[in-house]
């Protein structure tokens, strides 16, 4: 991987760590059609993700995945033995329905498991654009492509980012009770008294009275 394409990639996934919480190892939803597009290229897909992403990967598939490659026949029957080596995300779905609307179910409107979403569906990868903080990979020819952020993940981590530097409602709360027990107690507190001044001069000094024998 080029150098500068490692320095985009860092960046990108200290802002999902950092203001979305991810954390090694990143779990990657796999689409079917990723995976048959691996195959095709004949890419170690494990290896290529942990070096993209810089860290640990769990990749990760569902039944509704593994029902539509079924479907193919003798055709999918490569990517069926390629989804079996990963571990099953389970999903709601009894009867089974395509992966695409499997994916978007589990992915919610926010992403609450924090997963990435490896995809060459184009549909799933806009519909996913407008969630924030839901990391997209691709494969371009031989390449494995991780998107930047979208314009709604960026905001998001903005906002993230200010709240960090902000007191929170519960701690301006705390602070405005703690003014007001202070002053109350010194509301309490008798003020002291002035001390007496002497006025006029002083009185000398009794032994230096003393007469001298």
């Amino acid at each position: 991987m080029r150098p500068k394409r490692t320095k985009q990639y860092k960046r990108l996934m200290a802002l999902y760590s950092n203001s979305f919480g991810f954390r090694e190892p990143y779990q990657i939803l796999v689409d079917w059609n990723f995976m048959q597009t691996a195959i095709r290229y004949k890419m170690d897909i494990c290896k290529q993700l942990c070096m993209v992403l810089l860290g640990n990967t769990k990749q990760m598939y569902t039944s509704c995945t593994l029902a539509e490659v079924k479907k193919q026949g003798k055709e999918g029957l490569q990517t069926e033995l390629a989804l079996k080596q990963f571990e099953r995300r389970r999903c709601p779905h009894r009867k089974p329905v395509s992966s695409a609307e499997c994916l978007a179910s589990i992915i919610g409107n926010d992403n609450p498991h924090n997963y990435c979403v490896a995809t060459q569906n184009e549909t799933l990868r806009q519909q996913f654009r407008v969630i924030a903080g839901v990391p997209l990979l691709y494969i371009n020819r031989t390449v494995l492509i991780v998107e930047p952020p979208s314009g709604v993940t960026l905001e998001k981590a903005r906002n993230t980012e200010i709240a960090k530097t902000h007191a929170s409602t519960e701690e301006l709360d705390f602070l405005e009770n703690a003014n007001s027990d202070i002053q109350k107690k010194n509301v309490n507190v008798e003020p002291q008294k002035p001390r007496k001044i002497r006025k006029g001069p002083k009185q000398p000094n009794p032994l230096s009275c003393k007469k001298k024998k």
